[in-house]
């Protein structure tokens, strides 16, 4: 299981209806960041790159997706060391981690 859907309904007093539209909002964000995040890497936008970062991170955790927050925690951290190629490295493991979080919330 990729979410952790008990820990975060507890955060948002089992509200189920707040849990599927913060679900709805990441299946559209999700693939929208880590595109952003790949082209801010590719263009040398490591500030950028940052910020995407730091966005798919706090997102993923909203839905109890701790594995893909980690990584984004992962990428954040090599952005703000300006190591663009642990980001490049770590961006296969992320997008299919992705595609996993988003087959679970289909």
């Amino acid at each position: 299981m990729t979410l952790d859907k008990q820990a975060v309904l507890a955060r948002i007093d089992n509200d189920h209806e707040l849990f599927e539209e913060i679900c709805a909002i990441f299946k559209d964000d999700g693939p929208r960041l880590v595109r952003k995040l790949r082209d801010a890497v590719d263009a040398g936008q490591i500030v950028v790159a940052i910020r995407h970062a730091h966005s798919l991170r706090s997102s993923s955790a909203n839905i109890g997706a701790s594995e893909l927050s980690e990584l984004a925690r992962q990428a954040e951290l090599a952005a703000n060391q300006g190591n663009d190629d642990i980001i490049r490295a770590l961006l296969p493991v992320i997008d299919a981690k992705l595609h996993e979080v988003i087959a679970e919330l289909s």
